[in-house]
């Protein structure tokens, strides 16, 4: 089946964008470069400058279901706790769902995870 293969790599590819995008910031920025944003939310989204590279490693690592599903999981719970907390910092700074397509495209790619997460998880 070259479908687990195929959905592991959209995630990669997603999650290597991400990568590039937090390590960016956090070279121009310094270490917490996010400080307009509290603390904790600036913690969060430094620490995904290395969950996300974690996440592609493991999910390299996984050549079946059968080799681990921990990339997967992975994935899924940064997903999760990424959309949760940019939209968050959105609503309590008073900016436009509508006009953010960064948060908009992290909820069509979380979407995307939760509908094929199960895929990747099942055990044949």
């Amino acid at each position: 089946m070259r479908w687990p293969r195929v959905l592991r790599l959209v995630y990669v590819l997603a999650l290597a964008g991400a990568t590039f995008n937090h390590s960016r910031e956090l070279w121009q920025g310094g270490w917490l470069p996010y400080d307009y944003a509290p603390l904790w939310t600036n913690i969060f989204w430094t620490a995904l400058t290395f969950l996300d590279p974690l996440a592609i490693w493991l999910l390299l690592r996984q050549k079946s279901a059968k080799a681990g599903p921990a990339g997967v999981w992975l994935t899924l719970g940064i997903m999760l706790l990424d959309v949760a907390v940019n939209l968050n910092f959105g609503l309590q700074h008073g900016h436009s769902l509508s006009s953010s397509l960064a948060l908009l495209a992290q909820g069509i790619f979380l979407g995307f995870v939760l509908g094929s997460a199960p895929l990747l998880l099942r055990k044949d």
